[in-house]
């Protein structure tokens, strides 16, 4: 069994972008688990544990939802939270690019035999914190509300990529199984 996802990696010039941001973060003594850096992505779909003999049936699946997909440009802007601003769990930065949204939307479709979907609506999001405790949060509301309509940069999305995910006592380590290039 591996544990699986399929993401998209962030651009190095959106993870310089960013850096202000994650430093004000951690500034703020709040309780976060931070996602680092080189672990940053779009997660288009969490699969969670599979079998290895279905990867190549995932590979297809993955390979017919994207085929003829153009890339195109994204805009990070936006920092928004989950559930709520008074009940913060993630913190993570959005985009309104309806193309990311419409990958999202087909590879989940195209995977959902393996892991269903609890919800249809897809939020286009690249977490950046998970908030462990409500530590400093007027602080930490501070920062969101300071950065809310930042604009974090541009990137060109030309893959997506299927990854395990490995746990650790400190991190996730991810490795890329199979990368498929958008036309």
């Amino acid at each position: 069994m591996k544990r699986l996802f399929v993401g998209i990696p962030i651009s190095e010039k959106v993870k310089l972008n960013l850096g202000r941001f994650i430093e004000q973060l951690t500034a703020t003594g709040a309780d976060l688990n931070l996602v680092s850096i080189e672990n940053l992505h779009f997660t288009v779909k969490f699969l969670g544990d599979v079998a290895e003999d279905k990867i190549a049936e995932i590979n297809e699946k993955l390979k017919a939802a994207i085929k003829n997909k153009p890339k195109f440009k994204a805009q990070l802007r936006e920092v928004g939270v989950f559930p709520s601003w008074q009940m913060i769990n993630v913190i993570w930065i959005g985009t309104d690019s309806r193309e990311l949204i419409s990958i999202i939307h087909e590879a989940s479709q195209a995977l959902d035999y393996i892991r269903p979907e609890e919800s249809s609506t897809a939020v286009a999001h690249l977490t950046v914190a998970r908030v462990k405790s409500r530590k400093n949060k007027e602080q930490l509301q501070e920062v969101l509300q300071k950065f809310k309509l930042e604009n974090f940069g541009e990137m060109v999305i030309d893959k997506i990529v299927l990854y395990e995910s490995k746990l650790t006592a400190t991190e996730p380590i991810y490795t890329e199984i199979e990368r498929f290039l958008l036309k």
